[in-house]
């Protein structure tokens, strides 16, 4: 298991925004779920760019690219990101 470290829900969006993130959220059930998504339009194919609309309350949404599909995080969730050595 690599070695993680929290991050607020708007520190996610910011780095979401600029490209794909690999973080990690625990579940309902209490598993931990890796994912590996963005909001960086440029990078989420023309089939799963937004449509429009409000975006869900109390929720961070990403463009999952190993699903290929959007998704979210609930704020009550917590949210952990891999620790990267530079």
């Amino acid at each position: 298991m690599p070695t993680l470290s929290p991050i607020s829900h708007e520190s996610l969006k910011e780095r979401l925004h600029i490209g794909p993130v690999k973080f990690f959220f625990r579940k309902v059930g209490g598993d931990l779920r890796p994912a590996f998504g963005t909001t960086d339009l440029n990078r989420i194919p023309s089939s799963g760019q937004p449509k429009g609309g409000a975006k869900p309350p109390g929720v961070t949404p990403f463009f999952d690219l190993e699903k290929n599909m959007w998704r979210s995080v609930a704020h009550s969730q917590e949210i952990w990101i891999e620790n990267t050595l530079n």
